[in-house]
């Protein structure tokens, strides 16, 4: 099952110090997204289609939710447990024979970027 996602809005300027303390650690299954409230969102992954495909999705989800702000209507928090069921009943390895729907997913934007961009490869 993914992570949780952290998030840092504590920005107090450039810094390797700064960045590596709010950085999502590789193996750390807690956080596996980073949302850094000032500059950015970075994602971790036992793969990098598994990371790509966290920030992808976090991107959509942030994306999704400023157009629903954008209406100015309240919005409706699900309760806890319905999100709980569906990161059970979507998050596992055992619905999928062959490649993760991450992997998948990857390996159709490498054969679009293969075809449309041919020259990033060399």
């Amino acid at each position: 099952m993914s992570g949780k996602i952290a998030y840092d809005d504590e920005y107090t300027g450039p810094g390797a110090r700064s960045r590596r303390r709010r950085a999502p650690r590789a193996g750390d299954r807690r956080q596996d997204r980073a949302v850094h409230g000032n500059h950015g969102i970075s994602t971790v992954g036992e793969t990098i289609a598994d990371a790509y495909d966290r920030l992808y999705y976090i991107e959509r989800a942030a994306q999704v939710q400023i157009y629903a702000m954008w209406t100015g209507q309240p919005l409706k928090k699900l309760p806890d447990a319905v999100v709980e069921k569906t990161k059970r009943d979507i998050s596992g390895a055992y619905l999928y024979k062959g490649p993760t729907p991450a992997q998948r997913h990857f390996a159709a934007l490498k054969r679009i970027l293969d075809r449309k961009e041919p020259d990033y490869a060399s």
